[in-house]
């Protein structure tokens, strides 16, 4: 669409040319030295101007301009579009179309054509906007409506014969989905600058080089653009590329973004809980296939909310995650030859080391138990004894390789690398090998737990997690390919440890789905306070993968205070019983049986 034209004809003056003899005749004061004097005099008074407008902007800014007819586009840059990774729009570039008139280049006729076209829009009678009009007569921005609908803003623009209005065009973000992902996307600011999440992490990236851009139809993605990764299959979506040709297509499904939050929000409701996190991942490569988080906010009203609703839980929030650390002790015990799942252990009624006393969830012993039972029935003490085995060297160790107090490196604002007290400094006490040995006294994320478990899944290797699939810059497009980080276990390892946590997933009854074995691992931390422990105030977590044999979906939750059972097994297990099922129904996921044993 082209720009409107700024100017209009008030009539002309004609005069006739002067006889020839006349218009060549030399004026006697226009001499050479005079000549010289008028030129430099016209440019001292431009220059006096020039710096008096300078000082005039620098102490109250631009003047505000008459409008000839309509507004040019305000000259904020364009954002590229947010798809998921099937080319649904997240979060994509919209307009706020602004009414404003300057008054004072507006005659009377002006006014009453503009007040007759424009007070239907503004819900007005053209008597009452003229009348508005003659009371501002002096001023040069009158600002009528700060937002208009896109198809009259647009009409405006094209009518040549309104004199002295105007339309600004405004970039916003839209989110079609509403609150949908709002923590992963984060939100843009009135002044176009992204916060959290996605939008802060690629803030300059989605910013168009130029502003000269107009609201237009998006255009459709063609061959012919650039250098396109031969791994790249790009979505078939009218949303990419965007006119800003700044683009991310994330890993997020939005089938299973809907499906976590839905069943987060039930969790909530059912078990009481104050706050929660699901996290679905691809084992296989730590792809994020959704993150949600309650409560939550909506990203087009966030002002509307108070700024700690703006933080996502999943990676900025850290917490003490009991029982499901128990794996990267098991892992470390298991990668050092110290066990095998049918090693024996005393499980006593307690456990003293250092300066810590340890005893199991019913303050019972279970007497003789194999490694395999301590897991399946997550015994404390028994698991602090294996951690002494394996010292606080190798123990350390593998809490590194495995991801914990560092920053996973995910592409969204405000990490935390969580609080690891180790050897060696002045945080770290003896007995925090034992604590720390099944997730007491050591603070994490929900991301970096299952990112973690996600690296069992994927044979040993950790993965940097990642949120993005794809970009597009101008006319090339990128894939994100998987970034392996450690090799935190050997395969071995992996799979032996996998067979195990399909026992302990076993002995939580709420988690088992027939037809598919699951192996996972539950969680319950009682929140540390002032006074201690308070075992009525939980956080407890279930993180599992399926199927056990050729993991494909990772789901952790993470449920903060339930009300009605302080238990992982009652609370988090469902719910990820309910994700899973989900994802089954969605994907077409077989049972193992049939899946491992297809008919001929």
């Amino acid at each position: 669409m082209s720009h409107p034209s700024f100017s209009r004809s008030r009539g002309s003056l004609y005069a006739p040319p002067l006889p020839e003899a006349e218009a060549r005749s030399p004026r006697p004061w226009l001499t050479p030295r005079r000549r010289i004097q008028f030129i430099f005099g016209i440019f001292l008074f431009a220059g006096l101007f020039l710096a008096g407008q300078l000082v005039r902007y620098q102490l109250f800014g631009p003047p505000p301009q008459p409008f000839h007819n309509a507004a040019a586009p305000t000259k904020q840059r364009l954002r590229g579009h947010i798809v998921d990774a099937q080319g649904h729009p997240l979060a994509i570039q919209s307009f706020r179309y602004e009414l404003v008139a300057s008054p004072d280049a507006m005659d009377e006729e002006d006014m009453a054509l503009a007040a007759e076209k424009l007070a239907p829009l503004l819900e007005t009678t053209p008597e009452a906007l003229l009348a508005r009009f003659l009371q501002h007569k002096d001023q040069k921005y009158l600002l009528l409506s700060s937002s208009i609908p896109p198809e009259a803003g647009e009409a405006l623009l094209a009518d040549k014969a309104l004199y002295g209005v105007g339309v600004y065009i405004y970039p916003q973000r839209f989110h079609p989905e509403k609150t949908m992902a709002a923590h992963l996307l984060g939100f843009v600011n009135v002044d176009n600058e992204g916060h959290y999440g996605v939008e802060e992490y690629f803030n300059n990236f989605l910013l168009a080089p130029t502003s000269h851009i107009r609201p237009r139809p998006d255009p459709k993605l063609e061959k012919a653009l650039g250098q396109i990764d031969p791994n790249a299959v790009v979505p078939d979506s009218p949303f990419i590329p965007s006119s800003a040709r700044r683009d991310l297509i994330l890993t997020v499904q939005r089938a299973f973004q809907y499906v976590a939050e839905s069943r987060l929000e039930e969790a909530l409701k059912k078990y009481q809980a104050d706050s929660g996190v699901v996290i679905i991942l691809d084992p296989q490569t730590s792809a994020v296939l959704a993150m949600a988080s309650r409560p939550t906010y909506d990203p087009d009203a966030y002002p509307d909310y108070p700024p700690e609703t703006y933080v996502n839980p999943a990676i900025s929030q850290i917490y003490e995650p009991g029982s499901v650390l128990k794996l990267i002790t098991f892992a470390a015990a298991l990668e050092k030859g110290i066990i095998t799942p049918e090693t024996v252990y005393q499980d006593d009624d307690s456990f003293t080391y250092g300066e810590q006393t340890i005893r199991n969830w019913d303050r019972k012993g279970r007497g003789k138990v194999t490694a395999q039972q301590a897991l399946a029935q997550s015994l404390n003490v028994t698991t602090a004894k294996i951690a002494v085995e394996v010292g606080k060297e190798d123990f350390y160790k593998t809490l590194t390789r495995f991801g914990f107090g560092v920053n996973s490196g995910i592409e969204l604002a405000y990490e935390a690398p969580g609080i690891v007290h180790r050897p060696g400094t002045a945080s770290w006490a003896p007995g925090y090998l034992a604590t720390n040995s099944f997730g007491q006294a050591i603070s994490v994320t929900p991301l970096q737990v299952a990112n973690a478990v996600a690296a069992i899944a994927s044979g040993g290797v950790l993965h940097r997690p990642h949120v993005v699939r794809m970009s597009i810059k101008d006319d090339v497009i990128r894939v994100k390919e998987s970034e392996p980080v450690s090799r935190a276990i050997s395969p071995q390892t992996a799979r032996t440890l996998t067979q195990m946590m399909v026992a302990a997933a076993n002995h939580t009854k709420a988690a088992i789905i027939p037809g598919y074995a699951i192996a996972g691992k539950t969680g319950t931390a009682e929140i540390p306070g002032l006074g201690g422990y308070k075992e009525a105030r939980t956080e407890v977590t279930f993180v599992g993968f399926f199927p056990a044999d050729a993991p494909q979906f990772l789901i952790l939750v993470k449920l903060d205070r339930p009300k009605t059972s302080a238990w992982a097994g009652k609370t988090a297990a469902p719910t990820f019983k309910a994700i899973a099922q989900d994802i089954i129904r969605i994907t077409g996921l077989p049972p193992d049986d049939i899946r491992l044993h297809p008919a001929p």
